[in-house]
């Protein structure tokens, strides 16, 4: 048995929303005429965006789980390979990541690298699937974003203000 995860259909929407936007210029020129640049440009934004969604993919078998996206191609890691799964929120990342991430460590006798998902463009249905294999198969540590980054600061503004 086989799950298969791809971008969540609120990512579609607003990543959709943005890439629609030198759209809205074509049409505005369009009553001057149809500007072939500006027509390139937007194609271009468009098809790249959509490409981009369409190749993130998470997929665990009875086996392995893999993670595909457009930058990192297929990355695969076998069950019995995994030390921990992590869900966490760096905001002030060096790299050009999303902030929140699913990283999965390997163990360290094995000869495959982590596992590094960019969380943000999947539903919460994914991201629990690959904390429960992580808890089913080694350990996992949702660091407590499980509902989100704004409950978890939420939490933690009550508790300082308790103190």
């Amino acid at each position: 048995m086989s799950k298969r995860f791809r971008a969540s259909l609120p990512t579609w929407i607003f990543f959709g929303g943005l890439s629609s936007f030198p759209w809205l210029i074509v049409w505005e020129s369009a009553w001057k005429g149809i500007d072939i640049e500006i027509l390139v440009i937007a194609v271009v934004i468009s098809g790249f965006a959509f490409a981009w969604l369409i190749t993130f993919q998470i997929t665990i078998t009875s086996d392995e789980i893999s993670f595909r996206s457009l930058f990192s191609w297929k990355k695969r890691i076998r069950h019995d390979e995994i030390k921990i799964v992590r869900l966490t929120w760096n905001l002030w990342s060096r790299k050009m990541r999303g902030p929140m991430r699913l990283i999965i460590e390997p163990r360290e006798n094995s000869k495959v690298h982590q596992l590094d998902i960019n969380a943000k463009v999947f539903s919460q249905k994914a991201i629990d699937a690959v904390l429960e294999l992580g808890a089913r198969v080694a350990e996992a540590d949702d660091g407590g974003l499980r509902d989100g980054i704004v409950l978890k600061s939420l939490r933690g503004w009550k508790q300082r203000r308790r103190r």
